[in-house]
């Protein structure tokens, strides 16, 4: 029997082991955090995955340098080797305001927290039977100068994950205040007409995914023209395809909406090259 660890401000513990000091994470939210998949013990698209923590960060104020991210990839490997993650995981980084304070902080200096959970697949795969796609009743997103970064103040996805959970639906889009497709519970959308692919601009608040990235640089590279546009509910009917991503299930694809149905092929394709 092996022991999990997690790495709390650079020092590792022992999962079951209490070392958490009440912190600006869990009084305000107040920090960024990535999710990212391992196959083969390996972790997948971390350039990505870090570049986007940077932003985050930056966005937030909150200071993290070179030293601190070359710091913080030893503690990732060292994280994998402890707890023998030799096959598919998934790696947690929360980046957080160091220190306390009240909404005014008394540090601005980052520190992570790492940690990971074992997954019963080593590879991405695509689902079996297409999801039925339904629509927030209750959740719509505020674009904001935040909105499209991946703070630790998530409620809305808690609740459309909640709302998604009591459905009859696999998933569900989540729209804006004027109407417009914004993304899934936890993923980016797309939708295809004939050799053009459309996801929907950040400006409509989407979380700005890693796995977006990496579709939009694939489904290039396969010669398809990729555009970030204002998409509508009458939109899904008149496409051919659509599918979701996010960096640790890589793609689902659609069955069906409300009485269209549709087809997998582009979704097949992106996942045999990721």
């Amino acid at each position: 029997m092996f022991s999990n660890y997690v790495c709390y401000d650079n020092k590792f513990y022992e999962e079951n082991k209490p070392i958490f000091r009440l912190n600006r994470a869990m009084k305000f939210g107040d920090g960024v955090f990535e999710s990212i998949r391992i196959v083969s013990g390996k972790v997948k698209y971390l350039e990505f995955h870090l570049e986007r923590m940077q932003k985050g960060l930056n966005a937030l104020e909150i200071n993290c340098s070179k030293g601190d991210l070359e710091i913080l990839k030893v503690c990732i490997e060292q994280l994998l080797i402890k707890n023998e993650i030799e096959s598919g995981a998934i790696l947690r980084i929360i980046a957080q305001r160091s220190g306390l304070g009240k909404y005014a902080p008394e540090s601005n200096q980052v520190f992570f927290y790492l940690e990971t959970d074992r997954v019963s697949e080593d590879s991405y795969l695509l689902n079996r039977d297409g999801h039925k796609l339904g629509v927030s009743k209750n959740v719509t997103i505020y674009p904001s100068q935040f909105s499209g970064l991946k703070t630790l103040n998530s409620i809305q996805y808690v609740m459309a994950a909640k709302e998604k959970q009591e459905s009859k639906f696999d998933e569900l889009i989540l729209l804006d205040t004027e109407g417009y497709v914004v993304e899934g519970t936890s993923s980016n959308l797309f939708i295809t007409k004939g050799k053009k692919v459309y996801t929907p601009d950040l400006k409509h608040g989407a979380i700005e995914g890693v796995m977006r990235r990496v579709v939009i640089n694939k489904l290039c590279h396969l010669n398809y023209q990729v555009e970030q546009a204002s998409i509508k509910l009458s939109d899904l009917e008149q496409a051919e395809e659509i599918f979701f991503c996010n960096s640790i299930q890589g793609i689902s694809w659609v069955s069906s909406y409300s009485t269209k149905r549709y087809f997998k092929k582009i979704s097949t394709t992106l996942v045999d090259h990721l």
